[in-house]
């Protein structure tokens, strides 16, 4: 499995190690992500946990060889077999990387790329622009905490 590194010195390398993210999650990034999947018809699904390896900025290239398989067990992990049904919690991962989505969502023009299970969606990366992250950063309220 993929090693869990909570003293990661951000939350996910795409957010630009903004620590206190919440108003970014909250405006900007869950309504894109309903928003993808309420088209696709999915209604369970999660986000990867990115204080894992994948997105570590001190993540330690020695142990890149085996990478991608600790990559897709983390993914399938909740795949289960319940009679002749196969279950899945579909997962996603924000990037920022445009080249990581080489689809667009048709009806809400989101760029995507996706793993299948069969022709079972398992994970999709849903890219979000750094331009949208900013304008989402500069609409957050300042509190002045002086007064």
């Amino acid at each position: 499995m993929i090693e869990i590194k909570s003293q990661a010195r951000s939350h996910f390398v795409g957010y630009l190690g903004v620590k206190n993210y919440s108003e970014i999650e909250k405006n900007l990034i869950l309504p894109t992500v309903r928003k993808f999947f309420e088209v696709r018809g999915i209604h369970v699904f999660k986000p990867i946990n990115e204080q894992a390896a994948i997105s570590d900025l001190d993540f330690n290239r020695k142990k890149f060889d085996n990478f991608f398989a600790h990559f897709y067990d983390f993914i399938v992990s909740d795949i289960n077999k319940n009679g002749d049904d196969v279950e899945a919690i579909v997962k996603y991962c924000i990037t920022l990387d445009e080249t990581n989505c080489s689809k667009t969502c048709e009806k809400t023009q989101i760029r995507y790329d996706e793993i299948l299970l069969f022709d079972q969606p398992v994970f999709y990366f849903i890219y979000v622009d750094i331009k949208d992250i900013f304008a989402s950063l500069r609409s957050v309220t300042i509190v002045d905490f002086k007064k």
